[in-house]
């Protein structure tokens, strides 16, 4: 298992953190860590949507972390093309990606 991807992304901005390449499947974990002073939203997405997530695909809506709290998410399954989207309301979040990439 290794890092496959790191984001922070800025505030109220969705973002595409991880993309599975071609040919591929991924089996991730995703950890999101409030680096700020204070309490920020979370929300994360699997989709295979190329800007933004369907309404229909967050796994994570809003989820409140403290300052210095952490939020992980483990054995993602994930076909080639899916991606990763994470999005906080601060900005003080950093998003990480860990995983096994395989031939599909």
């Amino acid at each position: 298992m290794s890092l496959l991807a790191s984001s922070r992304p800025a505030a109220a901005q969705t973002v595409a953190v991880y993309t599975v390449p071609a040919s591929r499947r991924a089996t991730v974990n995703v950890n999101c860590c409030n680096t700020g002073n204070g309490a920020s939203r979370v929300r994360l997405a699997v989709s295979a949507e190329a800007t933004a997530p369907l309404a229909t695909q967050w796994i994570e809506w809003d989820v409140e972390l403290p300052a210095s709290g952490v939020l992980e998410r483990t054995g993602i399954v994930l076909s080639a093309g899916q991606k990763v989207f994470a999005r906080s309301d601060t900005g003080d979040v950093t998003v990480n990606v860990w995983g096994i990439e395989e031939l599909a």
